[in-house]
């Protein structure tokens, strides 16, 4: 019986690691869905960014733990912090680089988006480099009971992207 799973496992993986890789159909939806964020981030709106996030929210920032952000209130008071801290000290966000792609087992439902961005002065200096992994999703969430599951699955396509979590990466020399 072991040897029919590793020779399933073969053909399948074979299968999927000889494909052409498909361009991504959704991928200017995502990222408009960025643009939209990043434009609220940089008018530090939170209503704004709420319109493109799903609660509960994944941050997850240098070494540190990855936070879970449970509800509305608690985005608004992470965002508050944020926005009297240091790293909230710019005037606006030039995109340098994004490269999108699908991911998960079903067709439009995941992306992930990596950008690399620049944080801005009113005059147009850049105050610093960085960049972030943007994981989106259709709809609010990948997770649900089953009946919930397969009516989000088959209505995918009438849902809009939201980013469930955010983690930062080091910046590439």
């Amino acid at each position: 019986m072991p040897r029919a799973i590793l020779f399933t496992l073969a053909i399948v993986s074979g299968t999927v690691l000889g494909e052409d890789k498909k361009p991504f159909k959704q991928e200017g939806k995502v990222l408009s869905v960025l643009e939209s964020y990043i434009n609220s981030v940089d008018e530090k709106n939170v209503e704004g960014m709420l319109k493109h996030v799903t609660i509960p929210l994944d941050l997850h920032f240098g070494s540190q733990q990855v936070t879970t952000i449970k509800s509305k209130g608690e985005f608004e008071k992470i965002f508050n912090r944020w926005n009297n801290s240091e790293k909230s000290n710019f005037h606006a966000t030039k995109i340098k680089s994004v490269d999108i792609e699908q991911t998960g087992l079903v067709n439009n439902m995941l992306a992930v988006a990596d950008v690399t961005f620049e944080r801005l002065s009113e005059s147009g200096e850049v105050i610093r480099t960085e960049r972030a992994l943007y994981h989106l999703v259709r709809g609010n969430g990948y997770y649900a009971k089953p009946l919930k599951f397969v009516w989000a699955l088959t209505t995918r396509w009438a849902r809009k992207w939201n980013i469930y979590m955010i983690s930062n990466l080091e910046v590439d020399d």
